[in-house]
């Protein structure tokens, strides 16, 4: 089994072992996880969302570039 392949499966069965977990517990994880990992995800939430952008071949217009550019500074 290749490593992509290996890893894949290994984060689905630390998903499914999450889902076990008690509500309570899922929660603490969830809160440890963000404060610890934050920036991970929103580094992540906004790969994902350039990669639905360009699958879905909706790119900015001119005007949309210069706009958002300016909203960054």
């Amino acid at each position: 089994m290749d490593a992509p392949q290996t890893h894949l499966n290994m984060a689905h069965r630390l998903y499914a072992f999450y889902e076990t977990l008690p509500d309570n517990v899922q929660r603490e994880f969830l809160t440890e996880l963000w404060q610890k990992q934050r920036q991970t995800f929103e580094d992540l939430a906004f790969y994902l969302e350039c990669k639905q952008t360009k699958d879905d071949n909706e790119f900015l217009n001119e005007a949309e570039t210069q706009e958002f550019i300016k909203s960054l500074a």
